[in-house]
């Protein structure tokens, strides 16, 4: 595991960790810069008679519910990036929605769905401020030796190859 020789890598390394966790955790709310007036604008009017059916996604355009065969775009503004974002290949949002078909359309369900979307729109910053520490991590790691730890046991056995 690399660890940082810079203590003000370790201190960024910990305050990314830190807002990674509160939005996991819901312990906060997403932060207005990734929640703006024209990200996920409710555009389709909630209808609670009508239910949660297949999900479409076009040009940043979410439909979720249907009158008659027609889809009804429900938000505009939602960026590709978001409607991808997957962790271990479980894309987060078309699941989250999947998991709501069939519910009533009401306007409490839509704005749990712009949070989680926005949760998700800051995640992908706060991974990509990772994705910076541990570059820079890498080009200054403190060694074993230089944190006081003996070299690694060398396992001849191990390494012999097809033996």
């Amino acid at each position: 595991v690399p660890f940082p020789a810079d203590p003000a890598v370790f201190a960024r390394a910990a305050a990314v960790g830190r807002e990674v966790r509160a939005l996991e955790a819901f312990q906060r709310a997403p932060a207005p810069a990734f929640r703006t007036r024209e990200f996920c604008k409710l555009v389709g009017e909630p209808d609670a008679t009508t239910a949660v059916a297949e999900i479409t996604y076009s040009d940043g355009t979410l439909s979720a519910w249907r009158h008659g065969n027609a889809a009804v775009p429900a938000f505009t503004g939602l960026p590709l990036a978001v409607w991808n974002f997957s962790v271990s290949g479980y894309r987060v949002l078309p699941r989250w929605i999947d998991g709501r078909k069939g519910l009533p359309v009401t306007l409490e369900l839509l704005r749990e769905l712009r949070d989680v979307a926005a949760r998700i729109h800051e995640l992908i910053h706060w991974f990509a401020q990772a994705d910076l520490v541990l570059q820079d991590t890498l080009a200054h790691t403190v060694t074993r030796a230089g944190l006081g730890f003996p070299a690694p046991a060398h396992d001849d056995e191990a390494t012999d190859g097809d033996d």
